[in-house]
């Protein structure tokens, strides 16, 4: 025999924006799904889901409802030290978490910088420019393939090809004019007087 839950109010508008709070509106107070979970089993009140996810057939409405919770039994549970306690290991996570991205982003700018520093353009100035370039650019499709599946941003890979094509550039340079510098277009400023 299932059990006999008292009947929760429904609402179908945004009426209840003055006494309850969403999920959402509790996430972005700082709570966890952990933190609900524990200290909030039960929600107090319902509201219509009005999202719809598309499928081959159209769009679709989200058939659960969107639970609520009272602010006032909110913002007592937020005063209790178990909430203290449950929001300091919340932070200390979020920081956890903060630290190891940049320590990850930091190992692959590393990878990008040993894979820039270890190229060297091959030039053979018997084959014309072009060919020189599409092996060049080859090359330079080969790294940046192995750097798309290290998952290395687009913006650091950029600008370690933009770098690998100013060396393919200069040694190119080099070989067919030695002692000669490769002239360098100016960039001419406006003044703003």
């Amino acid at each position: 025999m299932p059990l006999d839950r008292p009947e929760k109010p429904f609402f179908r508008d945004a009426s209840y924006q003055d006494e309850y709070f969403t999920t959402f509106d509790l996430k972005q107070r700082g709570w966890t799904a952990t933190m609900i979970k524990k200290l909030l089993p039960e929600h107090d009140a319902e509201k219509e889901n009005f999202m719809r996810i598309p499928t081959r057939a159209g769009r679709r409405k989200i058939q659960h409802p969107v639970k609520l919770y009272e602010q006032e039994r909110i913002k007592y549970l937020e005063d209790t030290e178990e909430f203290y306690v449950l929001y300091e290991k919340a932070q200390k996570a979020l920081a956890r978490g903060e630290k190891r991205r940049e320590t990850v982003l930091e190992q692959k700018r590393q990878k990008v910088e040993a894979d820039v520093d270890a190229y060297q353009p091959k030039i053979d100035l018997a084959e014309s420019w072009h060919v020189n370039l599409r092996r060049h650019r080859d090359r330079v499709a080969s790294l940046r393939e192995n750097w798309e599946e290290a998952r290395i941003p687009e913006d650091i890979m950029d600008e370690a090809t933009s770098r690998l094509k100013e060396e393919f550039r200069d040694a190119y340079h080099q070989q067919k004019h030695p002692g000669k510098k490769r002239p360098r277009k100016k960039v001419v400023l406006e003044d703003d007087w």
